[in-house]
């Protein structure tokens, strides 16, 4: 067999540049003036992140075109720059940062190239992948893809990149049909019995996962007693680890039952405050794009439905004792026929659930925030902020998410 990572080769972006104009420009004054004597240190490494570019650039190999059934890589149409590490190919939502870097080195069509990748997989498949292998087709990643084409508008100027919002916009939108329909979307009641639909991460898998097969099987034999998917409790514990995963935080303690065993797993009963904050950003990032594009019947319904998830997270979502909002757990609900849900989201599509709010407290509990949440409620954003301050997440050595 070759090599692991051979589907792939090394390239060098051609827009990379030595040190980009206007890199980091308030640093670079700083230092410069000598105002401040960590301002050097820090554009050093600065532009010590910059260089890794080359180390990140890849393509996809010709062989793999060649022999498509040989290859677990998805074929991408251009260079990419992948995460690193084991990490050999690209990412969802790890790509959402490397486009904010990518955008600071003034790395503009290096960016480009990356976002007509991800564009080519929703093309192929309906959803943006959790990565570019086949093994990963089964869900997907945090939905930053409209925030990268924003990004990239604004950074490019609206002359060059409205184009890209024309191809971008049907394509959001597909992405958003994805995860605002069942078994991704659910109804859930408010205490005043009024329903909201909101959205939680569920893969499409029910065995070991691929990439993670030795240790997903050991995991189903420790707390099954079988590693078989033929065996149900097997096969959600599988579901559930694939969930996981779709979610980027694998694993989060924030998805365990009891706080702190793996084996508890249950991220498809969750219905996580982050990811439907990225939502609401998509949503008004939709409304944005159709809107320049003179699509203003798709603005309206995507301001619409913006607005609605920003009710239903305020409604199902928000804590105003400890100022956060926080995910919701499933819980049973009788129904009027006298039936009642498990609380798993099985139950059909058209059922109604009831959320109670996980008390813990994690980084993504304040995503809303960063999501523009707050945006027009000065007040509130200020009390989020100080309730972030302190909460215990943040440290010297940066934020803890757990």
């Amino acid at each position: 067999m070759d090599p692991a990572g051979s589907d792939l080769i090394q390239c060098q972006a051609p827009d990379w540049q030595p040190k980009p104009p206007d890199f980091l420009p308030r640093l670079t004054a700083a230092a410069d003036s000598g105002s401040d004597a960590a301002a050097k240190d820090l554009l050093q490494f600065g532009l010590a992140v910059h260089n890794l570019w080359g180390l990140l650039c890849r393509q996809v190999s010709p062989n793999v075109s060649a022999a498509l059934q040989q290859h677990s890589l998805l074929p991408l149409p251009n260079r990419t720059i992948v995460p690193g590490d084991r990490f050999r190919e690209t990412y969802y939502w790890d790509s959402y940062w490397i486009v904010r870097g990518l955008l600071v080195s003034g790395m503009n069509d290096t960016a480009a190239s990356l976002l007509d990748n991800l564009f080519a997989m929703l093309e192929r498949v309906g959803h943006v992948p959790n990565g570019a292998r086949v093994y990963y087709l089964n869900r997907s990643q945090p939905p930053l893809l409209s925030a990268m084409v924003r990004a990239l508008y604004e950074a490019s100027g609206a002359a060059t990149q409205l184009p890209l919002l024309q191809r971008a916009l049907p394509l959001l939108v597909t992405e958003h049909q994805y995860w605002t329909r069942p078994p991704k979307a659910l109804n859930i009641s408010d205490a005043n019995g009024n329903v909201h639909s909101l959205s939680r991460y569920w893969a499409d898998w029910y065995q070991p996962r691929p990439e993670s097969y030795r240790e997903d099987s050991e995991l189903a034999r420790n707390v099954t007693g079988t590693s078989s998917p033929t065996n149900s409790a097997a096969a959600q514990l599988y579901h559930e680890l694939s969930s996981g995963a779709e979610s980027g935080w694998d694993y989060s303690s924030r998805w365990f039952a009891d706080g702190k065993t793996l084996g508890t797993i249950r991220t498809s009963q969750i219905i996580p405050a982050d990811l439907n904050g990225w939502l609401y950003q998509m949503e008004r990032n939709i409304a944005w794009a159709a809107n320049l594009t003179g699509d203003g019947a798709t603005s309206d319904r995507f301001n619409k439905a913006a607005a609605a998830r920003k009710e239903a997270m305020d409604r199902l979502l928000w804590d105003n004792t400890t100022v956060m909002w926080r995910d919701g757990i499933l819980s049973s609900l009788t129904n009027s026929n006298g039936t009642t849900s498990q609380g798993n989201g099985t139950d059909g599509t058209n059922q109604v659930y009831m959320l109670a709010l996980n008390p813990g407290i994690s980084a993504s509990n304040f995503i809303p925030l960063w999501a523009g949440l707050s945006e027009g409620d000065e007040a509130q954003g200020a009390r989020v902020v100080q309730s972030l301050q302190d909460s215990g997440l943040i440290s010297a050595s940066g934020m803890q998410r757990m």
